[in-house]
């Protein structure tokens, strides 16, 4: 979707003039600058947030309607920061305990008394919440040293932007019917018994409003269809596989003959998986084609690029805090000499097709620029917020994501993985059928897909992240869906139940080679390495643009659990309708 930036002047200023949402939130926030408790340190900085979205959802399965439905949110934030920039209520362990809003409901229609109201209300508990965080945290450190002190906030220059409303453009029939057409798909595949597709979208608009001046309006629209399959395989074993197609408007997904096409694909892929033999534990090169090696690059490299802060906690209450692979390495050698990363939110598209990492504006009002995050294989930069940590003090515009004590997340947007040297995809598949001879292996591994972003439930994330804790430690990796195995005669195999491990961000140091035919991948993640298909709550889009890899060495084990029993009784014959 084509996004026009208009800068607030004497052509912009009255469209957000007519907005009572904008206006209700710039009144109260004047009126807001005069709060004071006495002898308590008064607020410097308070920020107004809401995103206003109406959204559409409708499921099927098997070409029969599941759930259909339209729903109205409005997600309003209160900040009130107390004390200065250098020491404030913040990055403290119960920061968001104490200065949590709320205490009444916001009002769905544009009312302009009745949201002045709300932020009052909310403004009033945020602020006597954070006056009492300051005091505890001044507590708290009074039994802990500080071995280096940084600042709470970081300057940032005020910016006025308005790109306009949300215009919903709503189809309900048309999208309803299709997403019926599309799940009867399955009903030509009977192995596959469990089948759905989902159809949301989400038309917003979001609102920023802070004491330095700084005023946004802008839309905010998502549409997703998602496909999910599961079965399971003779000796039962679970499978499950899944594909989501994401637009920022309602003419950006794919065709319905493109969508059709994709699903026919994924039932064929889980039909040929329930008949293949399971894996076995593997360690020796593995070649990733670039959807995979995307994928992977991803939740491995591009989850680790936003560094975290460890906030100011109470004696006895340590609180384990994720903490990025790559704090300390500035200057250290990562990739092979031959590969850069750029994360560049500023592109809409790429060779056509849409980027959905773009955004023109951060959450705390600042404008990213492209920054490369590693070059000549070695860490230059990091995605960084308004929080300063060690080393760094300003924004880069990446604050993405509400985090925690107080704090954004900062996250990748589009990020490209770019090869100096490289080879078309079938000289690396030569190349490893070489790698096989070399190291004198029965077979390579070939890795097309992986699980990411999962279809799997809590129980399957946390069996994931038990195995990984038990061979080899480290953070949990997506587990591969379609792997083959790659014979010295060329010959492949699929196989099923594979796991990654020990993979980090040392790994991608064995990269051998790249192919020359980078791919485009997108999804919706909600900051975790791991994000679910369908993640509710705050959410932000992703782009990686990535060829195929081929790493020297890596390790997976075979899945061992206890399987559930297969049905007692084959399920009822299923025969098409279309």
């Amino acid at each position: 979707m084509k996004r026009f930036l208009i800068a607030i002047g004497l052509a912009a200023a009255p469209l957000l003039a007519q907005d009572i949402v904008m206006k209700a939130m710039k009144d109260e926030m004047e009126r807001s600058k005069s709060l004071r408790l006495p002898n308590s340190p008064a607020p410097y900085y308070i920020e107004y947030a809401l995103d206003d979205v109406d959204s559409f959802h409708v499921s099927a399965s098997l070409g029969a309607l599941v759930n259909k439905g339209d729903s109205k949110l409005r997600a309003p934030r209160v900040a009130v920061r107390v004390g200065g920039p250098q020491f404030d209520n913040t990055n403290y362990l119960f920061s968001d305990f104490f200065s949590r809003g709320g205490g009444s409901r916001l009002a769905q229609e544009d009312d302009y008394d009745a949201l002045r109201h709300y932020f009052w209300l909310s403004t009033d508990r945020v602020f006597k919440g954070s006056v009492q965080s300051i005091a505890r945290k001044v507590s708290a450190l009074r039994n802990v040293s500080q071995t280096e002190k940084l600042n709470d906030f970081a300057k940032a220059e005020p910016l006025k932007l308005d790109l306009g409303k949300s215009k919903p453009v709503w189809k309900r029939d048309e999208w309803t019917a299709m997403v019926k057409r599309l799940s009867a798909i399955f009903a030509d595949y009977p192995k596959v018994v469990n089948s759905s597709v989902e159809f949301d979208t989400g038309f917003g608009t979001s609102y920023v409003v802070n004491s330095e001046g700084t005023e946004l309006r802008y839309a905010d629209d998502l549409l997703t269809v998602r496909v999910r399959a599961s079965a399971q395989a003779p000796d039962g074993m679970p499978l499950r596989d899944g594909i989501a197609f994401h637009a920022r408007a309602a003419d950006g997904l794919p065709s319905e003959a493109e969508m059709r096409d994709k699903i026919v694909q994924l039932a064929k892929d889980m039909t040929a998986l329930l008949a293949a033999p399971a894996g076995e534990d593997y360690s020796g090169p593995v070649l990733l084609s670039a959807t995979a090696s995307a994928q992977l690059f991803a939740q491995v490299i591009g989850t680790n690029l936003g560094l975290t802060r460890k906030p100011v906690s109470e004696p006895g209450r340590n609180f384990p805090i994720p903490v990025s692979e790559l704090e300390g390495r500035l200057g250290s050698r990562i990739l092979p000499e031959w590969m850069d990363l750029v994360d560049d939110p500023t592109l809409e598209r790429h060779e056509g097709n849409e980027l959905l990492g773009y955004y023109p504006v951060d959450m705390e009002g600042v404008k990213p620029a492209p920054i490369t995050v590693i070059e000549a294989g070695k860490v230059k930069n990091f995605l960084l917020s308004r929080q300063p940590v060690r080393g760094y003090e300003g924004s880069n515009g990446r604050a993405r994501l509400p985090g925690v004590f107080g704090a954004k997340m900062a996250l990748f947007s589009n990020l490209f993985v770019k090869a100096k040297e490289s080879m078309p995809d079938e000289a690396l598949e030569k190349k490893l059928v070489e790698l096989i001879g070399q190291r004198g292996k029965a077979y390579g591994l070939l890795i097309t897909r992986l699980d990411f972003p999962t279809t799997g439930t809590n129980e399957d994330l946390q069996r994931l992240s038990v195995a990984a804790s038990q061979r080899g430690g480290g953070k949990p990796v997506s587990s591969p869906v379609l792997a083959y195995k790659v014979y010295p005669d060329g010959r492949k195999e699929l196989v099923r139940g594979l796991r990654f491990r020990s993979v980090n961000v040392r790994s991608f140091r064995d990269i051998m080679a790249a192919g020359n035919q980078a791919r485009l991948f997108s999804y919706v993640g909600n900051g975790l390495q791991i994000p679910g298909m369908g993640t509710g709550g705050y959410v932000a889009g992703h782009s990686v643009v990535a060829p195929a890899v081929l790493f020297e060495d890596m390790e997976l084990d075979k899945r061992e659990e206890d399987w559930p029993k297969l049905p007692i009784v084959p399920p009822p014959a299923l025969v098409s309708q279309r």
